[in-house]
């Protein structure tokens, strides 16, 4: 079996992902890098291993900044090695570090939501995020208790893995269908999503956020992202949420003739229809994440052109 053949199939899990959030899917990529590591001995052919297959996992999952981050920091780490042993060391820093990176913002970002979660209220969720999972765990754990309300999420129904793992932690569950949101949003105090991409325009999530923030905007109920810095992009980087188009027969398997179903999973939503991003360096506007990602290095294989906006 050829690399890029190999390259493929160690991928196609993370293509077929509809279910896990940004990090969980980041998590999962580290050991797909920790299983190429070992498969060439020729340092060239090994940085060109590793090229492949980050360019493989950004085209997997083009709309979750945590992927093309980690992929970035392994492409930079190992640029200027120059021995298969050099290379192995270099990477397996940067996976570590990556992976540390995500369980300490996670942790600094459940603490600082518990203070968001007004206690005996409900809150709403939607669609599956780990952070908002291990936050709303967090805050139960401490002491704090409320409900959830949350819908299922389609086409993925992410938000039925979303009401499982709350329950199973011990958390009250109202749980419904998407159309449903306005019957359970009213009576919510609160409402939290992840993000899969942060930039200047807004944050990028599961299509039917933008929906549930007009709703909470309307309502006056605050809505926050969930989110660690390693989510930030840049403009262009930010609108490859677009390329993401899952097959139409995912909605409607036997559609007819005249009839097109988009099967898009991702939208933008304006940092004006929000509450803020919560990240481990506190909640942040639009007009923060210049600071974070003016500065950022991309590696020559990840650059793309500059966004025309």
């Amino acid at each position: 079996m050829d690399k890029s053949t190999q390259i493929s199939q160690l991928v196609q899990p993370v293509r077929d992902d509809l279910l896990s959030g940004a990090a969980e899917v980041a998590l999962r990529a580290i050991t797909i890098y920790q299983n190429v590591l070992p498969t060439e001995e020729d340092p060239a052919k090994l940085k060109n291993v590793l090229t492949e297959l980050t360019l493989a996992l950004i085209d997997a999952q083009p709309a979750m900044a945590p992927v093309f981050h980690l992929g970035n920091s392994v492409l930079l780490s190992v640029r200027s090695a120059e021995t298969t042993a050099e290379i192995r060391t270099r990477c397996d820093e940067a996976l570590a570090n990556f992976e540390k990176q995500l369980c300490e913002s996670a942790n600094v970002i459940a603490d600082k939501v518990f203070e968001l979660i007004p206690p005996g209220e409900v809150v709403f969720a939607y669609s599956f995020s780990s952070t908002v999972v291990s936050c709303l765990l967090n805050a139960r754990a401490k002491g704090r208790f409320f409900r959830v309300a949350c819908t299922e999420a389609r086409p993925a129904f992410e938000g039925n893995k979303l009401a499982s793992r709350l329950a199973k932690g011990g958390i009250e569950v109202m749980h419904t269908f998407d159309n449903a949101m306005g019957l359970l949003l009213p009576t919510c105090a609160a409402a939290f999503m992840g993000v899969d991409c942060v930039g200047r325009p807004g944050v990028v999530n599961k299509a039917g956020s933008w929906l549930l923030a007009i709703a909470c905007k309307e309502l006056g109920i605050p809505l926050y992202a969930l989110a660690g810095t390693e989510k930030f992009v840049t403009d262009e980087r930010l609108f490859e949420f677009e390329r993401h188009e899952r097959p139409s027969e995912e909605v409607w398997n036997d559609f007819p003739k005249g009839v097109r179903v988009l099967n898009r999973h991702f939208e933008l939503i304006p940092f004006t229809h929000i509450s803020g991003v919560v990240t481990e360096q506190g909640i942040l506007k639009g007009n923060d994440i210049d600071t974070y990602v003016s500065k950022l290095e991309v590696h020559e294989a990840l650059r793309l052109e500059p966004a025309g906006i």
